[in-house]
């Protein structure tokens, strides 16, 4: 009696089927989709006549499933009989090798005493170290430049505590100090005292500073997502924050807004864990509350938006526990007593802010319009384009390149953890999230969206990323149930994605972008004064001349690289290729590569001497350090030039409705017709002339009663000359003002009741001879 079976597997998937098919020999199975797709075992058995065979077949589909079988029972004819069976079988999971894997790694004993010391607290810990390696490793080589702005706070600093803590006036400890002609900083001040104290003033000190703050927010945070979410996961919301693209370039600066931004995450925490129960912890959130209002002006708008939302939020909590809020409540209005102070002493100094911003608040136009350009700036606010994707309505200084504010990477995190949070609204802990979310870009609002103003937004975009990666970690744990193992391997992937992007901004950084002036990265702070301290050591009494042209508040930074007094002087090449001015001996100049065209083509000068360059990262020269002697044809070349810019340029305006033919000295900013626009943050400035003079002729008289002109805080002169229609006496007015920390508004009474036809106005800045700007903001005929 012979019997034969062949088995033939063939390793499909999916189908399973609980009994065999069997065809007679000659016969095919018929194909489909689902049969081609099977684990299938296929046999052949050859049965003598009478036979009785019994085929088992046994098989385990992979991971924890059980043994399976299946049996068939054959009987042979009165003839030899040839049977085809086929045996469709439960697929092997194709992840089932990755289980068993896992599942003996996990039962390792080497693993199970790591997964033991990588506790929550431990995880936390670390995520904290890396989130503050990931900023202080190379600190001032990336973002490449070191900006006034960031500058400022150590001067001022350095400046309140040589007058003992007294501002200009006799305000002690001042609520707030000037970042160019405005008043923008105040905590940040401050928090650079102790280093001032000590003697210490670098770019790195100065960062560094900001950079420890920031820890504040990295730990907000971390323990508001445990507090919210998961108490074994504050790692994750810390390493999030960490990669953020717009929070990890400005964290390595010395901004105000990074410290703001940090208390105002403590005041979150502070609130989430009053809201829970710790009403102690209401304590904490009113001084971090205080601290980021003072710390920077859009802070002010975000600080008040929030706790307004939030005392309609949870009125009914806070009413329950109204006997414990009245003394965190007197705190507070003794915190705002230094705002009402300032107010006192700077009347009008939040509209002189606006206006410095060109905000619509204050532009002559209907409320109705003033709140839909609001509305539409905040909602711009709120567009998921500008956060996750490319916009040109940031400078090039403040963009991470090709990321997006917030990382194209997270958005699908983003949308899943704000979905799940929307779904927990009567949850207050996911409420003051989603609150947080709506309230952040009302600061920019004010004025136009940029990232420094809204950057509040990173604090609840890293709670619903990380709630979205959370989402993930738990899906996968319930696909293979490792819970530890998987948070770790989460834990490796961000810290190397943090360190990826550290390594990629200090190696590709440098060069994302190729303007390194004035109107991009303004690029040389510590590099040029640098070498103005070596060449400074190399040739003794050398008189350094630098243009300050290439980046915004040059002045500041020459103090804090080169200490007071100033040993250089700062003007731009154009007062010597316009005018002859004396060139002292010993003389190197600073210039740009664009400054260095000028001297050539001007032709008014000898062969330039190059002492020495300041390369930019990109490899093309930045800074030139040359000597420079006037040719001998300069004055002549002088002289014709300067006889041509007396020349008043014609113009075409209108003055309350009414046309006018004028005329003026020469512009370099602006166009005479802003100087009628009813509009203080416009301004014109004259090229060179001292007076700015401006000459009209009306097409129709106008009865004129009295002449305003709003000027700049110099000391400046302003007169005025009317020509009467009837052609009489030339009338005239003037009055000279003092100096002023601000723009004003000076008024000249004319006292002349007839209709006149032509006017001349001289403004000149008193203590400036000629050639020098005289800038003119607005002048009003009534």
């Amino acid at each position: 009696m012979k019997y034969l079976v062949f088995l033939e597997p063939l390793y499909n998937q999916h189908v399973v089927t609980d009994t065999p098919e069997t065809y007679a020999e000659g016969e095919s199975p018929p194909e489909s989709d689902e049969t081609r797709q099977n684990l299938r075992v296929e046999a052949t058995v050859e049965l003598p006549p009478g036979a009785e065979v019994q085929l088992t077949i046994t098989y385990k589909p992979g991971g924890k499933a059980p043994v399976r079988s299946q049996v068939v029972n054959l009987t042979g004819g009165p003839e030899t009989l040839v049977k085809h069976l086929r045996f469709d079988l439960e697929k092997l999971s194709p992840s089932s090798w990755l289980s068993d894997f896992i599942e003996r790694i996990r039962s390792n004993k080497v693993f199970s005493r790591l997964s033991g010391y990588l506790s929550p607290m431990t995880l936390l810990v670390c995520a904290v170290v890396v989130y503050y390696l990931v900023r202080l490793i190379r600190l001032t080589d990336f973002p490449i430049f070191f900006f006034t702005d960031e500058a400022i706070h150590s001067i001022q600093a350095y400046d309140l505590v040589r007058n003992r803590f007294t501002a200009t006036g006799g305000e002690i400890l001042p609520t707030f100090f000037k970042n160019g002609s405005m008043y923008n900083l105040g905590t940040s001040v401050y928090v650079q005292v102790l280093p001032t104290l000590i003697g210490i003033r670098s770019a790195f000190t100065t960062r560094f500073i900001s950079t420890t703050i920031s820890l504040l927010a990295a730990l907000g945070l971390g323990l508001s997502y445990g507090e919210i979410k998961n108490k074994h996961r504050g790692w994750l919301a810390i390493l999030v924050l960490s990669m953020i693209p717009a929070w990890f370039y400005h964290s390595r600066t010395a901004f105000e807004t990074v410290e703001a931004v940090s208390f105002y995450t403590v005041f979150l925490y502070g609130y989430l864990r009053y809201r829970n129960g710790n009403t102690r912890w209401i304590y904490a959130s009113v001084i971090a509350a205080a601290l980021a209002f003072y710390c920077y002006s859009p802070a002010r708008v975000v600080m008040a938006a929030i706790i307004l939302a939030l005392f309609f939020s949870d009125l009914q909590y806070h009413w329950a526990n109204r006997k414990v809020l009245w003394l965190p409540i007197l705190i507070g209005l003794v915190l705002c007593v230094p705002y009402f102070r300032f107010l006192f002493l700077h009347p009008g100094e939040n509209e002189h802010h606006l206006a410095l911003l060109d905000s619509y608040w204050i532009k002559p136009i209907p409320l109705s319009q003033k709140l839909i350009t609001f509305l539409g700036v905040y909602l711009q606010g709120l567009n998921p384009a500008y956060w996750f994707f490319l916009n040109p309505d940031d400078l090039t200084r403040h963009i991470m390149k090709g990321m997006g504010h917030l990382g194209w990477f997270f958005l699908p995190f983003f949308a899943a953890g704000l979905f799940l949070s929307i779904r927990q609204w009567k949850n207050s802990n996911y409420r003051l999230m989603l609150l947080a979310l709506l309230t952040a870009p009302v600061g920019a609002a004010v004025a136009n969206i940029g990232i420094t103003r809204a950057l509040f937004m990173v604090i609840p975009a890293a709670f619903f990323i990380t709630l979205g990666i959370e989402f993930s970690i738990d899906w996968i744990n319930k696909r293979f149930p490792v819970i530890k193992f998987v948070d770790g391997i989460f834990f490796l992937l961000l810290i190397g994605a943090n360190f990826t992007i550290l390594d990629v901004s200090l190696t590709y950084g440098p060069t994302w972008f190729s303007d390194y002036g004035m109107s991009g990265m303004q690029y040389g702070g510590q590099q040029v004064f640098s070498k103005i301290k070596e060449i400074e050591a190399q040739y003794p009494g050398v008189h350094i001349n630098m243009s300050p042209d290439w980046a915004n508040g040059t002045d500041v930074l020459a103090r804090f690289f080169l200490g007071d007094p100033v040993s250089i002087e700062m003007s731009g090449i154009d007062a010597f290729t316009e005018f002859m001015k004396p060139i002292p001996e010993n003389t190197i100049f600073a210039i740009s590569p664009d400054d260095l065209g000028k001297v050539v083509t001007s032709g008014k000068f000898d062969p330039v001497k190059v002492v020495d360059v300041v390369f930019y990262p990109n490899g093309k020269p930045g800074f030139i350090f040359a000597r420079l002697s006037y040719s001998e044809t300069a004055r002549q070349a002088f002289e014709r030039e300067k006889a041509s810019r007396k020349l008043m340029v014609p113009d075409e305006i209108k003055i309350n409705g009414v046309k006018a033919e004028a005329g003026s000295s020469r512009l370099d900013m602006g166009s005479l017709q802003l100087a009628f626009d009813n509009d203080i943050a416009s301004v014109i400035r004259s090229e060179e002339a001292n007076p700015l003079v401006v000459e009209i002729e009306l097409e129709r008289p106008l009865k004129l009663n009295k002449v305003s002109a709003t000027v700049g805080g110099g000391a400046t002169g302003f007169s005025v000359y009317a020509q009467p229609l009837d052609g009489s006496t030339i009338f005239s007015s003037s009055i000279t003002v003092t100096e002023s920390p601000q723009i004003r508004t000076v008024q000249l009474p004319v006292k002349f009741n007839r209709e006149v036809s032509r006017l001349r106005f001289e403004i000149r800045t008193v203590r400036d001879g000629e050639p020098s700007h005289v800038h003119l903001w607005d002048i009003k005929l009534e």
